[in-house]
């Protein structure tokens, strides 16, 4: 086969300067690209570790504060009166084998707990089945200096369809206030309906120094209640002293 000699043309200078410098320019153009991207990326990198730094910051400030304030119940000195008691049984619900007495020492026992825990000091009138009179009562509370009491009962009826949550209060000026914070801890959080505080002229109330109350926290005798208190998971009682709780610490949160 015949083949055409082939032959070499150098570029003229100008035209292989023009393609040394496009290639330059091309190569330079890349390396701005490059070190453009590499930037961002590092700005990136520097704004994500700059966000974790004040995330972080502001979680320890706040654990900081978590530990600095005390909750409203620390330092508190509270009595907590189990109502009846010994050869005073108070109300009953013999078809649940439930009485008063037994009821009011558990509950106040899981609220000693409670108010314990939140750092406050509890002064318990009686710990077992002892029969104590109202003298006695307030006049244990009256040594202690606290700065409130609180009285746990349970309510009774014939009528075991009734049920409702209460507070009763003795001095007018210095129990009211506690007796409306500790309805508005038991109500709505028990379930069921309420009765406005009223006046009680007890001695317990009368003759404490400090402010008083008795809460009627429901009633034992109601069919819907022995279930409940009767059910052997001690939640219902437990639900009683956590309202009971939540109304102190209101009462002590209003100034």
């Amino acid at each position: 086969m015949f083949r055409l000699p082939e032959y070499s043309y150098p570029c003229g200078a100008r035209l292989c300067l023009w393609r040394r410098y496009a290639r330059s320019g091309r190569q330079r153009e890349g390396d701005e690209m490059q070190s453009s991207r590499s930037m961002r990326a590092w700005a990136l990198v520097m704004f994500a570790v700059f966000v974790a730094f004040l995330l972080a910051a502001s979680a320890l400030d706040r654990g900081a504060e978590a530990q600095e304030a005390p909750g409203v119940l620390a330092g508190k000195k509270i009595v907590v009166d189990a109502g009846h008691g010994g050869g005073d049984a108070g109300a009953a619900n013999a078809r649940y084998g439930l009485v008063e007495k037994d009821q009011t020492l558990d509950v106040s026992r899981r609220l000693k707990a409670l108010l314990e825990a939140s750092g406050a000091t509890v002064y318990m009138t009686r710990t077992g089945d002892g029969t104590l009179s109202n003298s006695d009562r307030y006049a244990y509370a009256n040594r202690t200096g606290a700065d409130i009491l609180v009285s746990v009962h349970m309510n009774g009826s014939s009528d075991p369809a009734a049920n409702y949550t209460t507070v009763l209060f003795g001095k007018w000026r210095k129990d009211k206030a506690l007796a409306v914070a500790l309805l508005d801890g038991l109500h709505p959080a028990l379930g069921i309906p309420r009765r406005d505080p009223y006046s009680f002229a007890s001695g317990v109330l009368l003759k404490s120094e400090m402010p008083a109350a008795i809460a009627e926290t429901v009633f034992i005798t109601s069919d819907a209640e022995g279930r409940l208190l009767s059910d052997g998971t001690g939640a219902r009682q437990q639900q009683i002293a956590e309202a009971l709780k939540t109304g102190i610490e209101g009462y002590f949160r209003t100034p």
